[in-house]
């Protein structure tokens, strides 16, 4: 993943993500938020090319759980959340951002750019060492280094 995860969350993806791949699907996001009594983990999982259905998840959900207990990488007492990263599914890797140019995103920023940390436009470039984008509100391409970017999702505009 380009995005900078916490690192429990970083942690997850090396264990998991192997397994979830010999099962044919793809790990899209890792989000991990500490709570006072209880902590969530939320895994977003899909089919490679989209598509996973309800009866996907319900499979993978006592997988992943069991590899979770085995391994262990989060100490005291989470909720575990197996879900499909939806229409606005979150961009994290390379691969995610290079499929969507020519799309609108949403990405948020770890530092205020021109007073804002929020931008939405049309993904312009992807590569290694980040991405560019049309940002809609100042009409002008916008580049940001992946450190950067606090989060990214693909947002479907319905007309």
């Amino acid at each position: 993943m380009v995005l900078q995860l916490n690192p429990v969350a970083k942690k997850v993806v090396e264990l998991l993500e192997p397994h979830i791949e010999k099962q044919g699907y793809e790990l899209v996001s890792v989000e991990f938020r500490k709570g006072a009594r209880s902590s969530l983990l939320r895994l977003l999982v899909d089919r490679p090319g989209g598509g996973i259905a309800l009866s996907d998840l319900e499979t993978l959900s006592p997988i992943l759980g069991d590899l979770l207990d085995v391994y262990d990488p989060i100490d005291g007492r989470y909720l575990l959340e197996v879900a499909s990263p939806g229409i606005n599914r979150p961009l994290t890797k390379l691969a995610h951002f290079e499929a969507h140019r020519g799309h609108r995103i949403r990405l948020r920023t770890h530092h205020a750019h021109d007073g804002r940390k929020v931008f939405r436009g049309a993904l312009t470039a992807a590569g290694p060492s980040g991405i560019e984008l049309e940002d809609e509100e100042s009409h002008s391409p916008k580049r940001f280094s992946f450190d950067e970017i606090q989060g990214a999702n693909y947002e479907h505009k319905f007309d």
